[in-house]
């Protein structure tokens, strides 16, 4: 009963959040014609008979279109399937197998993958219709072809895009990027802005690290050797990156086109760049479109507050270090939801790092019904953690498919983590990295002494019990992790009411583990 109760409750979610009617829309048709966009060589597809485009981008094959109910896929593979699996396994989707074809039913909206033969993976992000979409000519409403070439692929236009970007901001009216190939280097975002991305827009970063300026004011932060680049662990800290929103108020980022940071290209040549940094920013919304391809964070929320990432798609290259998903430093009230993530490195990263001496608590951030694959940490909070408290975090609801450690607390700098739940989450199996653990709590002294205190794990699930278990170190009997509760986990469909059910040898400087 327990089971079936999380099934229909998860299925709520994901519809909720989507709502959804009876039936699929038309998918879109190919559009691959570009030399952006490489059809895949190991997938095919169709979404109720209608032909999909799967694209192959870096080692993901990806497919991106619009439902609203149930809607069936038939995958076809370019190879012999000797088993399949379909996630999130919690929503018990089912298929059948013919010759290289799986065939199944999508239950509405949502971020699905199916992996074949254990390996080769079918990424299926499956939009909601969308309904605020702004028409040019209507009153409020700019094209940013009135400002640019459209579908200059090599012609950079940086200088004319950041013009249409501040007179959107200087009047408040919507800026669209109607479908084509915007090529530029760094972009600021202003006040008041809405900022309008069609499907088949694509926002591509410059190649030529030289369009990355950093910060004027800290003209020393672009020399790739300065020991102010680089954090007390010395990991690379960036302050440059591909879109800016900076002080500003009332931003909103929408619409089903992709941002791309030519990342690949970019870390190859030294300093890298975040995609998208929100600083000392308030009432920011971006919802709706593809995230691909940064040189480091692709999401940077720096001593912000009331930000939101909504239906957001991120697809980062696994060969390139660094890659997180989304960092909340220094802010509050954050909102990541109903977010789909694939990361080389940690999918969430909730941090204090002191960038840019902006340094602040860290309160209030949620993240909730979202869909992750990682090669390292999904659910985390650290390492950088330079603030006085960190507090008030919730992990809800989310399905990770893959990683390394599915949920980590990384105190390293002094600060002191209070109340931080993971609440029904799902974790389903091992990304086969360094640590192997589903649980990893950890204080280190780098920069200060901090402290963990009330945590709570309520619900979660892990499919599997990972190689090495999991693990809780306090630092020492004065910096300890203070009060941990397990309510309803399981691993391996069996509850845990021991730390050995866990695979946890005894913690160190732990103490009130209480399980129920």
């Amino acid at each position: 009963m327990k089971k079936i109760m999380m099934l229909i409750g998860a299925a709520a979610v994901w519809l909720g959040l989507f709502p959804a009617a009876v039936s699929a829309v038309a998918p879109q048709q190919p559009t691959g014609s570009d030399k952006f966009h490489k059809p895949s060589e190991l997938f095919s597809a169709r979404a109720d008979g209608r032909a999909l485009f799967v694209e192959h981008f870096k080692a993901i094959h990806y497919v991106n279109f619009p439902v609203t109910g149930p809607t069936r896929i038939e995958a076809a593979f370019a190879g012999e399937v000797n088993d399949f699996r379909i996630s999130p396994m919690i929503l018990g989707i089912e298929g059948t197998q013919a010759g290289g074809t799986v065939s199944f039913t999508l239950p509405g909206p949502g971020w699905y993958v199916l992996e074949v033969n254990g390996r080769e993976k079918l990424i299926l992000l499956a939009d909601p219709v969308e309904t605020d979409v702004p028409r040019v000519g209507d009153a409020g409403v700019i094209s940013v072809l009135d400002y640019v070439k459209s579908g200059s692929d090599e012609t950079l236009q940086t200088e004319a895009l950041q013009r249409a970007l501040d007179e959107a901001s200087r009047t408040g009216k919507t800026l669209v990027f109607p479908r084509g190939v915007y090529r530029t280097g760094t972009l600021t975002v202003g006040s008041n802005s809405r900022i309008y991305l069609a499907e088949g827009a694509l926002v591509k970063g410059s190649e030529n690290r030289e369009d990355y300026p950093s910060d004027g004011n800290r003209p020393e932060a672009d020399h790739i050797n300065n020991k102010a680049n680089y954090s007390d662990n010395g990991e690379f800290m960036t302050f440059s990156r591909l879109l800016l929103v900076d002080n500003a108020e009332n931003v909103r980022i929408w619409g089903r086109g992709i941002i791309d940071g030519s990342g690949t290209v970019i870390r190859a040549q030294g300093k890298p760049a975040n995609l998208i940094r929100i600083r000392n920013s308030k009432d920011v919304l971006i919802e709706g479109v593809i995230l691909r391809d940064p040189a480091a964070w692709n999401t940077h929320i720096l001593h912000s507050e009331r930000v939101t990432v909504r239906g957001v798609k991120v697809l980062n290259d696994f060969a390139v270090p660094n890659t997180d998903g989304f960092d909340p430093d220094a802010s509050r009230d954050v909102l990541i939801e109903n977010c789909f993530a694939y990361c080389n490195d940690d999918n969430i990263a909730i941090k204090t790092t002191n960038n840019m001496d902006l340094l602040q608590d860290l309160e209030r951030v949620t993240v909730r019904g979202c869909v992750f694959i990682t090669r390292k940490s999904s659910l985390k909070v650290g390492t950088e953690t330079k603030a006085g408290r960190m507090s008030d975090i919730l992990f809800e609801d989310n399905d990770v498919v893959e990683c390394d450690r599915g949920m980590a607390l990384y105190c390293y700098d002094g600060a002191a983590f209070e109340n931080i739940r993971f609440v029904n989450n799902r974790v389903e199996r091992n990304f086969p990295d360094n640590q192997r653990k589903a649980i990893h709590f950890q204080i280190l002294s780098r920069s200060g002494k901090g402290h963990i205190r009330n945590v709570l794990f309520k619900d979660c699930a892990f499919d599997i019990m990972f190689p090495k278990g999991a693990s809780m170190a306090g630092l020492d009997a004065e910096h300890c992790i203070d009060g941990v509760t397990f309510d309803g986990v399981t691993v391996a469909g069996k509850p845990v009411r021991s730390l050995s059910d866990l695979g946890m040898e005894e913690p160190r400087f732990v103490k009130n583990i209480r399980f129920k």
